[in-house]
């Protein structure tokens, strides 16, 4: 997803000399065709997220559109006060492109997982908050992006992640995406890579059993078709994300029950805990430490 995340930013400042490109201590081959063509329109900074916050929340102000990238833990924990005070609170319209959300960078230790960033960046107002679960998305997701005025965070994985986001249907704004019916007793909601394995567990495992998928590439919700689509009169909603079990989805979800007066005694939840994940492996490692498996979702699902 990153690669494609950054040809796409490449590809849209070719034809719109206000994107920017703005990395923070990326490896030296990052965007080179982009240096080379549009040498005006790439910065590469050092290690220095607070930095390059500020920084952009400056071009901003000025009429440009910059997309920021470097790791995810590092910008929405090291540059948090500037995420709220310079771009959010002026409701400047920069692009965080939050690398390795979760578990990506797990083998680097607790210091590199993003385990907590929706945490961190749901809380902010104005800050649009995505966690496309494919490629694809991603790059609709930066395309539409380039002309909301809003500020944005867009966390993703490391790339390489089956395409899966083609076969679902959508809403008007593809905020809502999902596979089944809606009428289903039985529902699934994920953000982000999550709905791959959730994909699978629906396809190979409960094929027999009447289940809705649904996929939020939007984690703010604010939506009211939520209403219909995956709380009322439902036997079993279970929540499926790659993220700590408060402040993310499964919190947004609950607030959400909250704000509309829905019972939430039905909602169930696989997450990656409440605790510093200090254990050593790799992203796939940890899904199946966390139950993060086709075979724990489905069998969640129907306990």
């Amino acid at each position: 997803m990153r690669q494609t995340a950054l040809n796409t930013v490449f590809e849209i400042a070719k034809v719109d000399p206000r994107v920017l490109f703005i990395g923070s201590d990326l490896g030296v081959g990052t965007l080179q065709a982009m240096k080379r063509e549009l040498p005006d329109q790439f910065m590469m900074e050092g290690i220095s997220e607070q930095h390059i916050m500020g920084f952009a929340a400056g071009l901003a102000k000025e009429g440009f559109i910059p997309f920021v990238n470097t790791i995810a833990n590092f910008l929405s924990r090291r540059a948090l006060e500037q995420i709220i005070l310079d771009i959010a609170l002026h409701n400047l319209p920069v692009k965080i492109l939050a690398s390795g959300g979760g578990m990506v960078y797990a083998p680097l230790g607790p210091t590199h997982t993003a385990t907590d960033d929706l945490a961190h960046v749901l809380t902010i107002p104005n800050l649009n908050v995505f966690s496309p679960c494919d490629a694809h998305e991603m790059k609709l997701l930066i395309q539409a992006q380039v002309s909301q005025p809003s500020p944005t965070y867009i966390r993703f994985g490391k790339g390489g992640e089956p395409l899966v986001s083609e076969g679902l249907k959508s809403n008007n704004d593809r905020s809502i995406n999902y596979l089944g019916s809606i009428e289903s007793a039985r529902v699934i909601i994920t953000t982000g890579v999550a709905l791959q394995p959730s994909l699978l567990a629906v396809k190979n495992l409960l094929k027999d059993v009447d289940v809705l998928l649904v996929h939020l590439p939007k984690v703010n919700l604010e939506f009211s078709e939520l209403l219909n689509l995956i709380l009322n009169n439902k036997e079993t909603v279970l929540v499926v994300e790659e993220h700590q079990s408060l402040g993310g989805l499964l919190t947004q979800i609950l607030h959400y029950c909250h704000e509309h007066r829905l019972s939430a005694g039905n909602i169930r939840s696989i997450s990656l805990g409440k605790a510093f994940v200090r254990n050593y492996g790799s992203q796939a490692d940890h899904f199946e430490t966390f139950g993060i498996t086709p075979e724990n979702i489905a069998n969640e699902l129907m306990r």
